[in-house]
């Protein structure tokens, strides 16, 4: 006998070419395994999964797969509270923070610029990177789907977006965010906290019209970075706006 799958929601946007466009799929039974194995070979990676139902039951990834059995998949749905248990995913996280990769190194400015707590590491791939989110208890933010299926990874996004204002906008989408709370209070290299720093103990650093145009001063207690309200704080404050 076979078995039936039906994907719904933006989980048809990740299946493998096969099985693009169809509104079901009918395999045949061939072995045993746990269902979340066998949805990710379809393409979509169980981070994107929001619910698996089979024959009318709702099941958890380590469900077993066996022959005349039906299964619905959908999508996770907007917004999602990654802070609230469910079925997939019994151990919430404790908050909303974010890990990027390569694939999305320029949302990365974004989401810092933002007020988001978001980590970035150029030299981890793989596993090692994996391991570093799970242990960092974050979202994973890629484009490689393979690295979202790493079972490390329990809260992670495909993000869809090319360019970094939309795929920020993509994030806001799906995690419900309506209003931003710090933003502009991150160091944009290295994600620390932004401390305010009096003008004239900096003054040595600044060029003639920084000095002249500007009053504002910030610092990472880290890197050592200086930032102000310059033009580029304008421009992207005034992308903020546009996106909330």
């Amino acid at each position: 006998m076979s078995i039936c799958f039906r994907f719904h929601g933006s989980l048809t946007e990740l299946l493998h070419n096969r099985w693009q466009g169809r509104k079901e799929v009918l395999l045949p039974f061939t072995r045993a395994a746990a269902i979340k194995d066998v949805l990710e070979a379809f393409g979509p990676p169980h981070t994107e999964i929001g619910s698996i139902v089979c024959n009318g039951q709702e099941v958890d990834f380590s469900w077993p797969v066996s022959s005349g059995q039906e299964f619905e998949i959908d999508s996770i749905s907007a917004p999602w509270d990654v802070t609230k248990t469910s079925l997939l995913r019994p151990l919430p996280l404790p908050s909303l923070k974010f890990y990027t990769d390569l694939t999305v190194g320029r949302l990365t400015h974004y989401l810092r610029m933002a007020g988001f707590d978001t980590m970035y590491d150029p030299d981890q791939r793989g596993r090692p990177l994996a391991v570093s989110v799970q242990r960092e208890q974050r979202v994973l933010l890629t484009k490689n789907l393979d690295l979202l299926k790493y079972k490390e990874v329990e809260f992670g996004r495909a993000v869809r977006a090319v360019g970094p204002a939309g795929q920020l906008w993509e994030v806001l989408c799906l995690f419900g965010v309506t209003t931003l709370k710090r933003p502009f209070s991150r160091c944009l290299a290295c994600n620390r906290l932004l401390e305010p720093v009096k003008k004239e103990t900096v003054m040595h650093r600044l060029e003639p019209l920084t000095i002249r145009y500007y009053n504002e001063f910030y610092i990472c207690r880290f890197c050592d970075r200086l930032f102000w309200p310059g033009s580029h704080v304008e421009r992207m404050r005034t992308i903020l706006n546009g996106l909330m």
